[in-house]
């Protein structure tokens, strides 16, 4: 049967925020794709970057410590952000926040911020007379100036009422200005966090720190979203609590692909179990919980007999809802608590938790049964062959495995459709 294909489609240009896509080559980064925003930000044309190396279209990237990070993240898959800070070469300055992400084709994405007007505004609160702040109208025409930018913002007082909204609000909530003014923030709640949650939020700038957190919240039309939530405390010339800056950005569509590149790096995407990663992580985990707790485990490996025949026979299509049939009629004859996955090709491994190697060969025989009773389709038979191994205490990984796939080699040279145990 064909492998399926791996590789994932990104319309880049329909994400809000500034997105890149790098490949490592030559101990360098090569842009290998970029949305409108990056060349609107940039001031610079996506055909100028496409094939070159990061380090010599921005020289100061090693300097400004995102070459490090995406170089960490290429080795180890591991997603990484690079907190806010000033990129500067001999043409280009500003303020930027990173956020890494490893594709499953080995590429690294990279959303990012200009946070430049931002840095301007938090200087601009940052110097502000201090009997200004007490003045309700240079606070509204400070936030005046906040409606520049895209970011939601809002001001409330001490208790948290809202005193002002920006444009961005109104737009990404559906609330109308009217609604909001004189409200509490809790308007926005979605139900999605615990009251421990908003607890630690308001004890935190209560004592006039900054607050930085991910929030799920509510529109007026209740769609949820995802905010990239700052609140700033501002103080009166005795050091009280006068009013609250927040601003906030929608980022629910980099949540959602995060959610699908780790959907992709542990889901077959033909049978949609797990696939050979999650599995090697799974029995990696049952090891460990062996050696703390002694709970036996035991794995079966499986394959389809005679799967050329069926492939050569009616085609690789067919070949496919077989492997898709076979999948969701195991799923439906395991426990909840077992571990299923494709371990390549036509081949099956399920993880047994708690399970000895006599019972195991009982769960085995119960599933060859149930396949060899099945008919997919209304038209195609099938058996399968299973080998079963239990793990014995220091074996690794690869030992047991390879003990179970001796088994099911066993079982097939018998004559198939039958169970082995090692």
């Amino acid at each position: 049967m064909q492998a399926a294909d791996r590789s994932v489609t990104i319309a880049i240009d329909e994400l809000p925020d500034n997105v890149v896509i790098y490949k490592f080559e030559e101990n360098d980064f090569i842009f290998v794709d970029l949305n409108k925003n990056v060349e609107k930000t940039e001031n610079i044309s996506k055909e100028k970057l496409i094939g070159k190396k990061l380090t010599e279209t921005f020289p100061g990237v090693k300097e400004f410590g995102l070459f490090d990070v995406l170089l960490q993240v290429h080795e180890d898959g591991k997603a990484r952000d690079l907190d806010t800070r000033l990129y500067k070469d001999e043409k280009l300055s500003g303020w930027r926040y990173n956020s890494v992400r490893k594709l499953p084709n080995g590429e690294l994405i990279v959303f990012y911020k200009d946070m430049t007007r931002c840095k301007q505004m938090e200087e601009e609160l940052y110097y502000l007379d201090k009997e200004t702040v007490l003045e309700r109208k240079k606070v509204q025409l400070l936030a005046q100036a906040l409606e520049q930018t895209d970011d939601m913002v809002l001001i409330t007082d001490a208790k948290g009422i809202i005193e002002y909204v920006n444009d961005s609000v109104i737009e990404k909530t559906k609330y109308e200005r009217e609604e909001l003014i004189g409200n509490k923030t809790n308007i926005f709640k979605s139900g999605k966090h615990t009251q421990e949650f908003y607890k630690n939020l308001w004890e935190t700038i209560l004592a006039g720190k900054n607050y930085h957190n991910i929030l799920i919240d509510k529109t007026k039309d209740d769609r949820l979203y995802y905010a990239d939530l700052k609140i700033t405390p501002l103080f009166d010339e005795n050091r009280n609590i006068q009013n609250f800056v927040s601003t906030s950005t929608d980022i629910t569509s980099r949540i959602e692909m995060e959610k699908e590149l780790k959907k992709l790096a542990t889901i077959d995407s033909l049978t949609e179990i797990y696939n050979r990663y999650k599995i090697d992580d799974a029995i990696n985990i049952e090891i460990q919980r062996y050696k703390r707790y002694k709970e036996p485990f035991c794995i079966l490996m499986f394959d389809i007999d005679h799967f050329k025949v069926v492939n050569d026979t009616y085609g690789h299509d067919i070949g496919d809802r077989v492997l898709k049939a076979l999948s969701r009629l195991v799923l439906k004859h395991i426990r909840k608590t077992d571990i299923f996955g494709r371990w390549g090709g036509e081949e099956f491994v399920v993880i047994l938790e708690n399970t000895t190697k006599e019972k195991a060969v009982v769960i085995a025989e119960k599933i060859r049964k149930r396949v060899e009773a099945y008919t997919i389709d209304k038209k195609y038979k099938i058996t399968i062959s299973i080998g079963v191994a239990e793990y014995q205490e220091p074996q690794t990984r690869e030992e047991l495995v390879k003990k179970a796939d001796d088994a099911l080699y066993r079982a097939k040279q018998n004559g198939r459709n039958q169970v082995v145990a090692a």
